[in-house]
C-alpha cells in the first residue's frame, strides 16, 4: 500500500471516530443544563450564555476544554 493510501485510510479512519464521538455526546446533552459544574470539586457556575449556547451542558468550559485534552 502506498503511504497516500494509508495516509488517506487514517484519515477516514479518525474522521469517522470523530463524528461518533460528537454524535455519542449529543446524545448526552439532551437533558437540562446544569447551573454550576457537575465535575467533582470543581462547582464553578456555568455562565447562562454557555447554557443556552450548549443545550444540556454540564461542566464549565474549564473543566470541558481539560477533558477534551486529556482525550487526544
Amino acid at each position: 500500500m502506498k503511504a497516500s493510501d494509508y495516509a488517506s485510510v487514517l484519515e477516514t479512519l479518525h474522521n469517522e471516530s470523530s463524528l461518533a464521538t460528537h454524535l455519542a455526546q449529543q446524545e448526552v446533552l439532551k437533558g437540562p443544563s446544569a447551573e454550576f459544574c457537575q465535575v467533582p470539586d470543581c462547582d464553578m457556575p456555568i455562565p447562562e450564555d454557555r447554557r443556552q449556547a450548549v443545550p444540556g451542558v454540564q461542566r464549565c468550559a474549564q473543566c470541558q476544554a481539560r477533558r477534551e485534552r486529556s482525550k487526544h
